[in-house]
């Protein structure tokens, strides 16, 4: 991983230390997005130890996600959700085993999504500009 790398790795987390954790369930997708797209890269340039690499980035942020669901109050939501990121997991494991690019860039698209909505939950929860109090590890939904 080159310098620039490490210092968009860093300030992606510490990004996701001062969030509300709605913003923080926006900023894991936003890693996830980052690592897969790396790992898309990398299959291209049939640089396999990188992509390995970044693939397990990708499955330790859909596994934080999965594990800041707010399974007692979150529902029918937090049911899907979970069906979702279980999904991703089986996507990416197989895509990545026949180096399908195009159903990887599928679920780095669905991860997009899902960060926006993330991101319209916060803003709607407490405005566009006013950051609310969290402690870290506060779960969502």
């Amino acid at each position: 991983m080159n310098a620039y790398a490490r210092t968009a790795d860093t300030y992606l987390t510490q990004r996701i230390l001062a969030a509300s954790p709605e913003q923080q369930a926006a900023l894991i997708m936003e890693a996830g997005q980052l690592h897969l797209g790396r790992a898309i890269q990398a299959m291209t340039r049939n640089d396999l130890v990188s992509a390995g690499s970044s693939f397990i980035r990708v499955s330790e942020a859909i596994v934080e996600a999965n594990l800041r669901l707010n399974r007692e109050d979150g529902g029918e939501l937090v049911q899907n959700l979970e069906k979702l990121y279980n999904h991703w997991t089986l996507e990416i494991m197989e895509a990545s085993a026949a180096r399908d690019t195009r159903r990887l860039s599928a679920v780095a698209h669905a991860m997009g999504e899902i960060r926006q909505a993330w991101e319209q939950h916060h803003e709607k929860k407490n405005g566009a500009v006013q950051l609310a109090a969290f402690q870290f590890g506060d779960r969502v939904v």
